[in-house]
């Protein structure tokens, strides 16, 4: 990770908290059954997961937040490197469009897009993409490294994709529990302290775009986001 110096040398604060971060991640084994990526280091970087290689400024007024990367094999076979083709990755590209916001794919890492990318779990699974996660590799990695995250970014707005990071940033901000699809639906969003919001959305990847929730139907969700950021100053 590439550290901004200020104008009297020293690296600014939120930089390395973030570093401390990620060194705490690439040394964490409490989700035994799981990998962390720092097994291998030919592949791993100073961010907290794959993801944030895509998106990651740390000044960010967007931190979308996924549940989890995927497992073992892909990442060895992709290189640590997320690929333009994942569905998940091209819907989020059309979703952020629609409401007015160009991203390229994950092989380009934008400059100044004011986003963070990130997921709840930082681990890699193994029995493929889709296999189950514990609740206890939910609540270690949310209370670990996502709470701490989202309060190094201080973000004015977090979407959540599927219930998993929904749940766990309710569970992590002692908020009331509404029922996933009922969340979606709020209008305005949910309201994390005095200036973030929470807009929780249907994963987008390609069972969630085809069949839980039809991309149509996501893209109108989405709706309401653009309508907040047109509320928020410059």
């Amino acid at each position: 990770m590439n550290l901004e110096k200020h104008e009297n040398g020293s690296t600014s604060e939120k930089k390395i908290r973030y570093l401390n971060l990620v060194n705490a991640r690439k040394l964490c084994r409490k989700c035994s059954d799981l990998t962390n990526p720092s097994k291998y280091p030919q592949f791993d970087t100073e961010e907290i997961g794959p993801w944030s290689i895509w998106q990651g400024d740390l000044y960010a007024k967007i931190l979308l937040i996924g549940q989890d990367w995927g497992d073992i094999e892909s990442y060895i076979n992709s290189k640590g490197r997320d690929e333009d083709s994942n569905p998940t990755n091209r819907h989020l590209v059309e979703l952020f469009s629609s409401i007015g916001l160009s991203i390229l794919g994950p092989s380009v890492r934008s400059a100044n897009q004011q986003m963070f990318f990130t997921n709840l779990v930082l681990y890699l699974k193994k029995g493929g993409l889709v296999a189950p996660l514990s609740q206890n590799c939910y609540h270690n990695c949310g209370e670990r490294f996502l709470r701490p995250l989202i309060e190094i970014i201080c973000p004015r707005v977090i979407i959540s994709l599927g219930k998993a990071a929904y749940d766990q940033i309710v569970k992590q901000y002692h908020l009331d529990k509404i029922p996933f699809r009922e969340a979606v639906e709020i209008e305005k969003g949910i309201t994390i302290g005095q200036n973030i919001r929470l807009f929780p959305v249907y994963h987008c990847g390609a069972h969630g775009w085809n069949i839980n929730r039809k991309g149509d139907i996501q893209i109108n969700d989405w709706k309401k986001i653009r309508s907040y950021l047109d509320t928020l100053s410059p």
